[in-house]
C-alpha cells in the first residue's frame, strides 16, 4: 500500500507540473491571436512549440513511473505465485 500511495503522490506532481505549460501554451496562443500581425502569430506558434516539447518530456516521465510501477507489481504478484 505504502508505494501505490508514493506512486499516486509522483503521478500526482508530474500533472501539477504539466499545468504549467499548458496555461503558457494557452496563453502564447491567445495572445498571438489577439495581435494577429504576422511577427506574433510567428512567435506565438514557436513558443507553442517550446511549450510542447516541455509536455512530451513531463508525458515521458509519467509513463516511465508508470511502466516501473507496473513492473514492481508483475514482479511481486510473481514472488507471490
Amino acid at each position: 500500500m505504502q508505494r501505490r500511495a508514493e506512486m499516486l503522490k509522483r503521478i500526482e506532481k508530474q500533472l501539477h507540473d504539466l499545468c504549467q505549460p499548458l496555461t503558457t501554451l494557452q496563453c502564447r496562443l491567445e495572445l498571438g491571436a489577439m495581435c494577429a500581425d504576422e511577427a506574433s502569430l510567428l512567435e506565438a506558434v514557436q513558443g507553442g512549440l517550446q511549450e510542447t516539447e516541455k509536455l512530451f518530456a513531463g508525458i515521458g516521465a509519467m509513463r516511465e513511473s508508470l511502466q516501473r510501477e507496473m513492473s514492481r507489481m508483475h514482479e511481486s504478484e510473481d514472488v507471490e505465485e
